[in-house]
């Protein structure tokens, strides 16, 4: 792979981001993750201001993650991502979040793409990178990702969440941080933050309508049957969704262990 595609930075995992002594949380491991995509896109030359120069903005449509081993207060850990060429619309993104020695902790692809703010309509990712896009050079860290959330019936309230001004990022709706936050609080409800809490093993998100400041959603799940699992595979499986009236914001199969 050409190694001049690939950024890397590393954060130091705080109390904050964990939480009665638990694992990194989803929130911030989603930031981490954000932050480093931010970083490597700036500095290929298609980053937030390069779009926002054009009218054009990056918007995280799709996601599948899977968690091998999540870090804990005082740990430190390099997050590495790089351009993972195209999907019909979409712009493919790898990332690797590793610890010590290199050992991988969490592994990703996102599917982003190239929106007009102006049409509020997505353009082809060649309006990005030219003729020249990002070849795949290595396989992705998640080898059979499928960005497919099968069809729950029954899904149950879990909680209301109202979307403020603290939510809201550069495109002028809820970050996906804070959604993702929320689609896996959905799955652990009522389990709590204390010990015990159950860990984030897997997700997969589907991102389909701009959740803006003042806006009331609904968090609803409904457990799957999970295949049968290994250590660090889920133990537990649900289907989740935020909504806003009739409206689907996102939907996610979370997987728990």
């Amino acid at each position: 792979m050409d190694t001049k595609l690939i950024s890397t930075l590393e954060f130091g995992i705080r109390g904050f981001d964990c939480g009665y002594g638990g694992p990194l949380r989803p929130f911030a491991m989603a930031n981490f993750l954000q932050e480093a995509a931010g970083e490597n896109a700036t500095r290929l030359g298609f980053g937030m201001g390069d779009l926002h120069a054009k009218g054009w903005t990056w918007m995280l449509s799709r996601l599948e993650l899977r968690t091998d081993l999540l870090p804990r207060d005082g740990e430190r850990v390099s997050v590495r991502t790089w351009p993972a060429g195209t999907r019909k619309l979409f712009a493919l993104r790898d990332i690797e979040m590793l610890g010590q020695g290199g050992r991988s902790l969490v592994r990703a692809v996102y599917a982003y793409l190239v929106v007009d703010m102006a049409a509020r309509r997505p353009l082809r990712p060649e309006s990005v990178f030219g003729s020249e896009i990002p070849p795949v050079g290595a396989p992705h860290p998640v080898p059979d990702f499928a960005f497919d959330i099968p069809v729950a019936e029954g899904l149950e309230k879990a909680f209301a969440q109202r979307v403020s001004g603290r939510h809201i990022d550069h495109n002028g709706h809820a970050n996906n941080a804070h959604l993702i936050d929320w689609l896996v609080d959905a799955a652990m409800a009522p389990s709590g933050g204390g010990p015990g809490r159950p860990e984030l093993a897997s997700l997969r998100v589907e991102f389909l309508s701009e959740a803006l400041e003042g806006d009331e959603l609904l968090a609803a799940r409904a457990e799957l049957t999970p295949p049968s699992a290994g250590a660090r595979e889920p133990s537990r499986l649900f289907v989740t969704e935020l909504s806003r009236g009739a409206s689907k914001v996102a939907r996610a199969q979370v997987g728990l262990r």
